[in-house]
């Protein structure tokens, strides 16, 4: 048995045909705005014709003007339906015949050029149409029309449209826009059909961006230029990913929104509530006619790998999209993530740079943290190398490093001195033997510490250094768990 569902889109025909192909691959893009979808294959996998119809209902529904669906035994019988505009079912040869005792002439197109004369003749349905002699409507109309009628129950051969090269799609709202929730339901529909392309295409895509147009005129503009609402807004696959900068930019037309994933995917619930929660942090500065979305990069889609046993707390995807949720909801520069750094001082050795940063923001950050941290102001180093350590020992002598504290003050702590050790609450008994720290003359805060692990009275431990000459000093700079 042969089923076909059509689809009539007056607007937006091209881009609901990209979330419309994960129901069958036959799909064609007919005239009129109407897509036709041939599911004889696909009634088992989503069980049944009513399941199955209800199914692509819910998928181009949730607009202000849904677009009209209808389900025949023939590509034209379902074309019929759904350009009618009232939709509808003709499973069987009686139910077409009785679809056509209240279809219009005006449906047909090859009879619309003859609709006065048929008014004359009393001839308003195309059961009417069908019972007129055969020979006459053919030397008065021609062939034409008499084809278009049997091929309601005999069917048509379509051309099988391929999924585009190119992801377009775009929604002009129905009137101005001025609050983000109310542009959600646009932007689920795109991203369905989004993610319908990357499939298709076997594409994850990394970074999304949404654009906002503001002015009418800007937006039939972008879709004349392929930058906007039903023109092309992606990029050729072949072309490869641009380069987007994480946030949202304004001109004096549209406001551009990027949205960078934790981790590439094609999945749209993970994709529809990022963009949910960049739209909730987004203020709009003005009203919002049409929305359009494009792809800025892609990566070829990666099969995940199945494990018997899942891993506890998550697995590696999981924790990358909680923290893409997490900066799309505080904000990228609120979320941080801890950076080793090449540098033997303890303060500047480790930073905190946004999650989405790259890593060689690290060295700028620690150079912050030198100015901040202040390390000069306790140094008291001249720079060089000294107190007998050579550049060439032999590394087979040189003794593992002291333990690291669990906590680092944020600046050291000057001790005072009791009876020639350092005192801090009690006095404190060195338990460990000195390490050297000279290093930092290379960009301009010299240090030549000798760090020791010290014990109070109590057993507690400590972090301490001491610096200086004939007359050091001694400072408190990590606490042990």
């Amino acid at each position: 048995m042969s089923v076909w569902i059509g689809v009539y889109a007056p607007a937006g025909a091209q881009g609901l045909a990209s979330a419309l192909r994960r129901f069958t691959p036959d799909l064609a893009l007919a005239p009129e705005s109407v897509i036709l979808l041939d599911v004889s294959a696909s009634l088992r996998l989503f069980g049944g014709i009513r399941a199955l119809r209800a199914q692509v209902r819910q998928a181009v529904g949730g607009r202000p003007s849904g677009p009209i669906v209808s389900v025949a035994a023939s590509g034209p019988a379902a074309w019929m339906l759904a350009r009618s505009g009232r939709g509808g079912s003709a499973l069987s040869a009686r139910a077409l015949q009785r679809v056509l005792q209240r279809m219009p002439l005006a449906v047909a197109p090859p009879a619309r050029p003859f609709l006065d004369w048929f008014q004359e003749l009393g001839c308003t349905t195309l059961a009417d149409l069908q019972r007129l002699p055969r020979v006459g409507l053919k030397k008065r109309c021609g062939p034409a029309l008499l084809d278009w009628l049997d091929q309601l129950q005999q069917g048509l051969h379509y051309a099988f449209s391929a999924p585009p090269l190119v992801f377009q799609a775009g929604i002009e709202l129905p009137d101005h826009t001025e609050h983000t929730p109310a542009l959600q339901w646009a932007v689920r529909h795109l991203i369905q059909q989004l993610c319908q392309w990357l499939v298709a295409h076997q594409l994850d895509a990394t970074t999304l961006t949404l654009l906002l147009a503001h002015d009418r005129h800007a937006a039939f503009l972008a879709e004349a230029t392929g930058q906007g609402p039903q023109g092309v807004v992606g990029a050729s696959v072949a072309a490869g990913a641009g380069s987007d900068v994480y946030g949202c930019v304004d001109d004096a037309k549209n406001t551009r929104l990027d949205i960078v994933l934790g981790v590439p995917t094609h999945q749209a619930d993970t994709l529809i509530r990022l963009a949910q929660e960049h739209l909730n942090r987004l203020v709009l500065r003005a009203s919002v006619i049409a929305v359009s979305l494009r792809v800025s990069q892609w990566q070829a889609a990666q099969t995940p790998s199945l494990q018997l046993f899942p891993e506890p707390g998550g697995s590696p995807q999981d924790h990358a999209r909680l923290l893409a949720l997490l900066a799309a909801r505080l904000g990228a520069d609120n979320i941080q993530r801890p950076v080793l750094v090449a540098d033997h001082r303890p303060e500047v050795a480790a930073c905190w740079i946004p999650v989405g940063a790259a890593a060689g923001a690290a060295a700028a950050q620690s150079a912050k943290a030198r100015a901040l941290v202040g390390v000069s102001t306790v140094s008291g180093a001249t720079g060089q190398r000294g107190d007998g350590l050579s550049a060439a020992s032999d590394t087979a002598r040189i003794p593992p490093p002291l333990p690291r504290p669990a906590w680092l003050l944020a600046q050291p702590l000057g001790l005072r001195v009791h009876q020639h050790r350092p005192f801090y609450g009690t006095p404190l008994r060195l338990v460990s033997a000195p390490e050297r720290l000279a290093c930092g003359w290379q960009d301009g805060y010299p240090v030549a510490r000798d760090y020791f692990v010290a014990e109070d009275d109590t057993g507690i431990c400590y972090w301490i250094f001491r610096q200086g000459g004939a007359q050091p000093q001694w400072f408190l700079h990590g606490l042990f768990a």
